[in-house]
């Protein structure tokens, strides 16, 4: 497949990723980490232990692991691999039958050695409007994939 160019600007949106969280996803999730016995991920007594919760929630990594996802799609994954990342906050628990939109806004442009540093900002909402997540990504965007300026 050859090279796409593409233009960025500030204010341009992502293309958004939604999700619909399950216990099963979120225990999948948590034992391809290794993640052997019940945890508040997976088990509601452990839950409402460790967390005084009622029911289980879904990791932060879970979210963590969505952004990237969200941002390896816009930037695709030749670049977003080599020079992209993500750093989120998590403001509210994320809950099993809960659907997860993840947004994302250029924030910023800067221009690096071989290419241009593209900013987002990302926030995740679930289905009530309540923000679950905020931060930024980025990845640098070697000047051959950039469209030629006019």
């Amino acid at each position: 497949m050859g090279r796409v160019e593409r233009s960025f600007e500030i204010g341009c949106e992502v293309p958004p990723l939604v999700k619909s969280m399950n216990q099963e996803a979120i225990n999948l999730f948590e034992g391809s980490s290794g993640q052997i016995g019940p945890s508040q991920f997976t088990d509601d007594d452990a839950a409402r232990e460790t967390l005084g919760t009622d029911s289980t929630v879904a990791s932060g990594r879970m979210s963590l692991a969505f952004a990237l996802e969200m941002l390896r799609h816009y930037f695709s994954s030749k670049i977003f691999n080599h020079t992209g990342m993500v750093d989120l906050r998590f403001l509210r628990p994320v809950r099993p039958g809960d659907t997860i939109t993840f947004r994302g806004t250029i924030s910023e442009i800067s221009q690096e050695a071989n290419g241009s540093k593209i900013t987002v900002e990302i926030k995740a909402e679930n289905q009530n409007g309540d923000t679950t997540a905020i931060g930024k990504g980025s990845a640098v965007v070697p000047n051959a994939f950039l469209a030629p300026e006019e």
